[in-house]
């Protein structure tokens, strides 16, 4: 496994990825957003692919121009290989570029209730819900992260 920067090659595994966790994880609607997004990346975007270099996972972040937050874009593993520590890895490599960066205070993200407890576990704290935001039965979760001092993590509210 090894993650690298995304190139526009990988427009079409990304997508399939995206594929692979509709309906569950995203609603079709969402794809042209995912599109969009691969097309005018707000900064960097990454690839998990295995040693064969299939892409099974792509994810990024964005600094939120003006202020010290880092926003984590558009995360996923193929379906079938959830649960097997690809997300774990790819969330981790994320975070690390973020600190390593040095030039984020907080990280944030919105997600469903479906992957809110992953983001928990690595104390990202829950600001809202909103019900059925997404699509029936699929509700947005906004969470934050707050980086103390670029090193530990605890959670935050909004600052």
């Amino acid at each position: 496994m090894r993650i690298r920067d995304y190139t526009p090659a990988d427009r079409e595994a990304c997508l399939a990825v995206f594929d692979s966790n509709v309906p569950e994880f995203f609603v079709t609607a969402e794809r042209e957003d995912f599109a969009a997004f691969l097309d005018t990346l707000p900064g960097p975007y990454y690839v998990l692919e295995d040693d064969a270099g299939a892409v099974l996972g792509c994810g990024g972040y964005a600094l939120e121009p003006g202020t010290t937050r880092a926003s984590l874009c558009w995360g996923m593993v193929r379906r079938e290989r959830h649960r097997t520590g690809l997300g774990r890895l790819l969330f981790e490599e994320r975070l690390a570029r973020i600190r390593a960066d040095g030039l984020a205070d907080v990280v944030g993200l919105d997600t469903s209730q479906h992957t809110r407890t992953f983001y928990e576990q690595y104390g990202f704290a829950t600001l809202r819900v909103v019900p059925d935001a997404y699509a029936p039965g699929l509700d947005r979760c906004d969470m934050r992260l707050a980086l103390r001092g670029h090193g530990g993590a605890q959670a935050a509210g909004e600052p």
